[in-house]
């Protein structure tokens, strides 16, 4: 039994040592979110909720991204141009993280310059998503883009308090 408690206070001084009392006060630092994150969340938040599972029959857009046929055909299209190996499918728009790199691709394909701000091109990108090459022109992708941005302006300040 003397063994035993010998092994027992051996064990809490090793554990009790292991840790200071700095350990516990230091918060756990949280990454933060760069603005492109936060977009891509918006993004998703307002097409799927989050859902990676989700699925709008009418449109046959799946996903977390709600990515249709023809953006999966646009971004292996895409791809091939560039001389890029390997091809996206149907069933990767399941997964979170084939869809954002499709979202990525797509969004590449924005032009830019050094005469837009951030926010203009994230404007450009996400209403491209919602209505196509020409979305960025239309009226109808405006509402989807003032949706867009709430989310965004929130997981900014969410994100990197």
């Amino acid at each position: 039994m003397r063994d035993y408690k010998i092994l027992v206070v051996l064990v809490c001084l090793i554990m009790s040592s292991a840790y200071t009392a700095d350990d516990y006060s230091k918060p756990t630092p949280i990454k933060k979110k760069t603005n492109w994150e936060c977009l891509i969340d918006a993004v998703i938040e307002v097409e799927s909720g989050g859902d990676d599972s989700a699925y709008n029959k009418r449109e046959r857009a799946v996903g977390c991204l709600q990515i249709r046929p023809i953006a999966v055909r646009e971004v292996n299209r895409l791809l091939e141009s560039y001389g890029v190996d390997g091809k996206y499918t149907l069933d990767d728009r399941y997964d979170r993280g084939r869809s954002i790199e499709m979202f990525s691709i797509m969004a590449d394909q924005v032009e830019c310059c050094e005469f837009i701000s951030e926010d203009e091109f994230f404007e450009i990108v996400a209403r491209r998503w919602n209505g196509g090459p020409r979305g960025a022109r239309k009226k109808s992708t405006i509402k989807y883009w003032e949706k867009v941005k709430l989310s965004y302006y929130e997981k900014q300040i969410n994100y990197n308090k």
